[in-house]
């Protein structure tokens, strides 16, 4: 008897079932495939014809601007013809001859074969009154204005490292 009830102690302590066997763990092998996001698009470079075209617009507005303030048109006209008074055209067929007028003070012995030449002269000559006073944009943009308007072929911004390539003629 004394068997039989350590038994049942030993029964009920183990609570009366045997211990279930330990889950037995499946494994797998992942395989994961590192993929790098896509590299982010970079902008296309800008064509530099043009941005140098957006340049030179520019420029030309800023020279027509300056041509006005600068009252340049109370001597060369509002269409830049000239007057009857003896200031020269600064715009159209007539504009920039190479060699200056006889009759011309301020031009005697200057001649005007490149942009070069204009551009200079209008830096130290002009504006009439008070002349030397443009700054080296001041005089590039208004002479990158007045020779387009006559026909001159500029392709680029005009300024000191370009204006002695560019042509009147």
């Amino acid at each position: 008897m004394f068997k039989a009830a350590l038994f049942a102690i030993v029964l009920a302590a183990c609570g009366g079932k045997s211990k279930p066997a330990a889950p037995v763990e499946k494994t797998e092998t992942v395989t994961t495939t590192v993929v790098a996001p896509p590299e982010e698009a970079k902008p296309a470079e800008p064509d530099p014809s043009v941005l140098a075209a957006a340049e030179l617009a520019e420029q030309y507005d800023a020279g027509k601007k300056i041509y006005a303030d600068k009252d340049c048109d109370t001597c060369h006209g509002d269409a830049g013809q000239g007057n009857a008074k003896g200031s020269p055209p600064v715009i159209g067929e007539k504009a920039f001859p190479e060699k200056p007028a006889k009759a011309s003070k301020l031009r005697k012995g200057i001649m005007f074969k490149t942009a070069k030449d204009v551009m200079d002269f209008v830096k130290a000559k002009m504006p009439i009154k008070t002349p030397n006073t443009l700054t080296d944009e001041e005089a590039a943009a208004v002479t990158a204005w007045m020779l387009s308007e006559s026909k001159v072929n500029i392709t680029a911004k005009l300024d000191a490292s370009n204006a002695a390539s560019i042509n009147l003629r």
